[in-house]
């Protein structure tokens, strides 16, 4: 026979809720936009860089390492006010394939932890108006803002 005790000892104790790992991102501000990339596929982040072989599309190389970089200009993808600022701060990040990939910002990086709610679809009477596919989705910020999230892979694509 059990004791009844035992019984309501392990009846009161709380169900264990199952707590979600908010995601991670580093975000980053070009002419009042803000974008994000997953911090997992951040590798660094370098102060001082130079950039060289600048093509019509506005990419470039870097050699920061040891390593070349191909740096893209986010701003001749999705430009925002048409005006190019100077880029003080690199974001390098990994692709599938292993090749490094650069996102030259004015500013340092924030990094922005949100719940899977906060991710969404982007309405599409929005993307039909020429929006790059590498813009995925987009994410509500804690602080009320929208960010534009990126998705590196389809940087190769285009």
């Amino acid at each position: 026979m059990t004791h009844a005790n035992y019984n309501r000892r392990f009846r009161s104790k709380k169900e264990g809720q199952v707590r979600i790992t908010p995601k991670k991102f580093v975000s980053f501000e070009l002419g009042k936009v803000y974008y994000a990339v997953p911090i997992e596929r951040v590798e660094r982040i370098v102060k001082k860089f130079n950039p060289y072989g600048i093509l019509p599309s506005g990419n470039s190389l870097v050699r920061h390492q040891d390593e070349l970089i191909t740096l893209i200009d986010l701003s001749k993808i999705f430009p925002s006010d048409g005006c190019r600022v100077d880029s003080n701060y690199l974001i390098v990040c990994t692709l599938n394939n292993d090749d490094r990939l650069g996102i030259p910002i004015p500013d340092i990086p924030k990094i922005l932890e949100i719940s899977e709610e906060s991710l969404c679809e982007i309405p599409e009477l929005y993307r039909k108006q020429q929006l790059p596919p590498v813009i995925e989705k987009l994410i509500r910020a804690p602080d009320g803002s929208e960010v534009f999230y990126l998705n590196l892979e389809l940087f190769s694509e285009m």
